[in-house]
């Protein structure tokens, strides 16, 4: 107890001395109690090897801005887009709230180069990792909710997070393609889940490269490749609904029909 004190003391000077007036300039909140917003930059590799609580980092903070992030994009959405049915205002929040869009957000502030990480964290391109500037930007949050109030965290996020949404909202990783290739495979003659597969992993730690490999009724399809399973996994279903959706076309274009009737099109569920 004595040294996660000792910690908080030791943050809160290295904050007010060295960066704290900074980024509460481009928050543009000023803390009450600044070793809130110090402990919500303290990654957990800074604490490595020291002895130390290990809810002096920043996760429990996080997990609070989380919450709080979930709330107020909700309130958001229901009132920016009232005609909007609750499947699409779930679609458009889960984009808003992803790591992909908090990441992007804590960027404005310049949020890596004030998170405290382990070195070998930081040799390893730790300050441009987006999980962590993305938890780093939650725990900012909860930490200004503790300090201020929901008032002052709905302020940031209109100044900051809400205005993106235009731009989130067109982002190609909005279309889940996933849902959109269950969906298509579901709708079709096919009626069989297509598989994933994860068929390569490459480069160095910070800068992993997935494949992966769409399998339907056994046969290879599309493959993607992105910095994370999921994102490869999604240009995977990307590629395997194209290449689906042309082999539908040629069959239609190439299919007898009746002599004066036109071609019946199937019904499409989804079009990205």
């Amino acid at each position: 107890m004595e040294n996660q004190t000792l910690l908080h003391k030791v943050l809160k000077l290295w904050f007010r001395q060295k960066s704290g007036d900074g980024l509460e300039a481009k928050l543009g909140y000023r803390f009450r109690e600044p070793e809130l917003l110090a402990h919500a930059l303290v990654h957990r590799s800074y604490l490595m090897g020291k002895d130390i609580s290990y809810t002096s980092n920043n996760e429990r903070l996080e997990f609070l801005g989380d919450s709080v992030l979930n709330m107020l994009t909700t309130e958001y959405l229901y009132k920016a887009f009232p005609n909007d049915p609750e499947g699409e205002l779930s679609k458009r929040k889960s984009a808003i709230v992803s790591g992909h869009a908090c990441a992007q957000s804590s960027k404005e502030w310049d949020l890596g180069e004030y998170v405290k990480i382990g070195k070998s964290e930081a040799k390893m391109g730790g300050r441009g990792k987006e999980s962590i500037l993305a938890d780093a930007y939650e725990a900012v949050l909860g930490a200004v909710y503790l300090d201020g109030g929901l008032d002052e965290v709905r302020a940031i996020l209109n100044r900051f997070h809400f205005p993106r949404v235009a731009e989130i909202m067109s982002a190609e990783d909005f279309v889940n393609y996933k849902s959109a290739l269950l969906e298509y495979t579901q709708g079709s003659s096919i009626h069989v889940a297509p598989e994933y597969k994860i068929v390569d992993e490459s480069g160095p730690e910070h800068e992993k490269v997935f494949t992966a490999e769409v399998h339907v009724n056994g046969k290879v399809y599309g493959r993607g490749t992105g910095p994370n399973k999921k994102k490869a996994e999604q240009e995977a279903a990307r590629t395997t609904l194209e290449m689906l959706k042309a082999e539908e076309a040629e069959r239609e274009k190439n299919a007898p029909q009746p002599s004066g009737e036109k071609p019946v099109k199937p019904k499409r569920y989804f079009r990205p």
